[in-house]
């Protein structure tokens, strides 16, 4: 999806590493300069300037470099729940079988980056916190510092951390200024970024997750915050019957029926009718209902560990779950899998909790009942992961044979089709300036992004294509309800039953 961006950027500072965004690039229908296109820092393009510096640009070699940060979330995550007196190995399970961890950990974004500098510098802080040791309280700053210039929700390490500290120590002390340094270095971003593109970026990306949303009502968006959660934390529901016990699940069952009847009532959530002229869509309803009780379970989970233990590590893995959820609902531009990767290590440990809690994890025979839901999440990851690469290959595919049709080709839509599209030779067109003549061919990719009418006088339609993906499983389609990058696209992460084919219209210019 975005995943050019970050390439293209590399790109900008392998030939320029001082001038990060100092290029132009048609993404949305307008050439404009590519810091009002992008809405994320550039640490993570710097890094994959690196990875193609030594390994190259192919897609393998990029791939291969970002699975490190990968693995550096998982250890991460490890470490945070040995230090947080929670079963360790169980935990990073829980986080590596993960859909929204497998299906982050195959982009080249800068979201598992991000979250492998925020769990790191979680562990420092608490480990340099409580031994009272400067130079880990000062790593934990630089990782910080590095996580907000991976992606700007990384600086809200800073509130959450202090809440801890403060919980910890019941006192201000030098910790304090550890925590200034990288409100400082966002501050110098600003500062410089302001100099260099003539406004500052990290506010221009507050203004823009406040100007641009998704339509949908609070309740529609809490929702589909929630079934966000359950469908990228699948676990949740997998390990119900160990997590909650029999009355728990009795009143899941009541709850998912609950939900269900309330979205059929609504008809539609956000931008996706769950009743049209063909019914209801009884297969998307049942996932959604499961899933936002999934993701309502999380919630409770970290509220029960909160009110049974009431200290430093129970309100930070809380305000950790909330803080996470009301970014999704209620700051960010769009609810979506990426907004809610950063609560994984969180939801991980406070299951490992609930269940060691149960006594689930100190009698082996209770401890075995998690591996099959741990399968089964795995499972699940691999699936939408595997969906997911056969919808980005179709991009590629439909590149492929559009970009070398008979005659100039223009194109609509961007994501990874312009990546591909653009390396063929094929041009994107622009709205506001037409730039096509007689004859040339203008490709439409009808599920994809920044599409806008042709003027019909000017153009007719030459034939359809269909490029197939997984026809039972979607991860972006508005068809079926699947918005796993934005919930513009559909309220759930991912969605089982049938799924068409991707659309691309041919027209010849007159």
């Amino acid at each position: 999806m975005d995943d050019p961006l970050f390439i293209w950027s590399a790109r900008q500072i392998q030939a320029h590493p001082l001038d990060f965004y100092g290029f132009q690039l048609n993404w949305d229908g307008w050439y404009r300069p590519m810091p009002e296109v992008t809405q994320n820092p550039p640490l993570a393009s710097y890094y994959a300037a690196l990875i193609g510096s030594i390994l190259g640009w192919s897609e393998i070699a990029l791939h291969l470099g970002f699975i490190l940060p990968a693995l550096a979330v998982i250890l991460g995550t490890y470490a945070l729940a040995r230090i947080l007196g929670s079963h360790p190995l169980a935990a990073a399970l829980i986080t590596g079988t993960a859909p929204v961890f497998v299906m982050s950990a195959s982009s080249v974004m800068c979201d598992t980056m991000m979250l492998a500098l925020w769990v790191w510098a979680a562990v420092f802080w608490i480990e340099g916190l409580r031994s009272g040791n400067a130079a880990r309280l000062g790593l934990a700053a630089l990782l910080i510092a590095a996580c907000g210039l991976t992606k700007y929700f990384g600086i809200s390490l800073v509130p959450l951390l202090g809440v801890y500290s403060w919980m910890e120590l019941r006192r201000v002390g030098p910790w304090l200024a550890y925590l200034l340094f990288p409100m400082i270095v966002l501050g110098g971003y600003q500062w410089m970024t302001h100099g260099l593109y003539g406004h500052g970026l990290l506010s221009s990306a507050a203004s823009y997750a406040t100007q641009f949303r998704v339509p949908g009502e609070a309740p529609e968006k809490i929702l589909t915050a929630l079934a966000f959660s359950g469908g990228c934390i699948v676990i949740l529901s997998f390990a119900a019957p160990v997590v909650w016990g029999k009355k728990g699940l009795a009143v899941g069952a009541l709850a998912t029926a609950a939900i269900a009847l309330l979205v059929v009532s609504m008809k539609k959530v956000g931008t996706f009718h769950v009743v049209d002229d063909t019914g209801v869509k009884w297969g998307f309803v049942a996932q959604f209902a499961v899933f936002v009780v999934s993701g309502l379970s999380l919630a409770l989970l970290a509220f029960a560990d909160w009110r049974g233990r009431k200290d430093a590590g129970s309100t930070l893995l809380a305000l950790w779950v909330a803080w996470t959820l009301t970014f999704a609902v209620a700051v960010n531009w769009t609810t979506n899998g990426r907004t809610i990767l950063p609560i994984l290590p969180a939801g991980s440990i406070l299951l490992v909790r609930r269940v060691e809690r149960r006594g689930g994890l100190v009698d082996p025979g209770r401890a075995r009942r998690l591996e099959a839901p741990l399968a089964a999440s795995l499972l699940v990851a691999l699936l939408v992961a595997s969906a997911d690469f056969k919808l980005a290959d179709s991009a590629r595919t439909a590149a492929a044979s559009l970009a070398r049709l008979s005659g100039d080709v223009r194109f609509q839509g961007h994501w990874g089709f312009q990546y591909y599209m653009e390396r063929l030779g094929a041009k994107a067109l622009q709205r506001e300036a037409l730039d096509f003549k007689p004859n040339d061919l203008i490709v439409v990719p009808m599920s994809n992004s920044y599409l806008f009418l042709l003027p019909e006088d000017r153009v007719s339609l030459l034939e359809v294509r269909r490029f197939e993906t997984t026809p039972w499983l979607a991860t972006m389609d508005n068809r079926t309800g699947a918005g796993y990058y934005s919930d513009g696209w559909g309220p759930l992460p991912f969605v089982f039953g049938p799924t068409p084919a991707e659309v691309y219209l041919v027209f010849r210019a007159k």
